[in-house]
């Protein structure tokens, strides 16, 4: 299954990042995967459909973009997405 990963580089950036999509796009909070080096543990999973709206809310939240980052996780691969 192909989806999408933000990670975050910690808690309290993810949860105010969770807040900002609530109710604006179909997402589900997940653990950062062990592959994937990162400050913090928690995760949001979205689905290819969501990535440009979920791009362009992030960037409205964090202006800085070492606060995140998005990966396209399919089988056998995790890539980092541009942002």
């Amino acid at each position: 299954m192909e989806y999408y990963l933000i990670t975050f580089a910690n808690t309290n950036t993810a949860m105010a990042a969770q807040k900002k999509l609530k109710g604006k796009l179909d997402f589900h909070i997940m653990p950062t995967l062990r592959e994937i080096s990162g400050s913090c543990g928690i995760s949001i999973k979205i689905q290819p459909s969501s990535l440009e709206d979920a791009k362009r809310l992030i960037a409205e939240l964090f202006p800085a973009s070492s606060l995140y980052q998005f990966y396209h996780i399919a089988p056998g691969s995790i890539t980092p997405e541009p942002i």
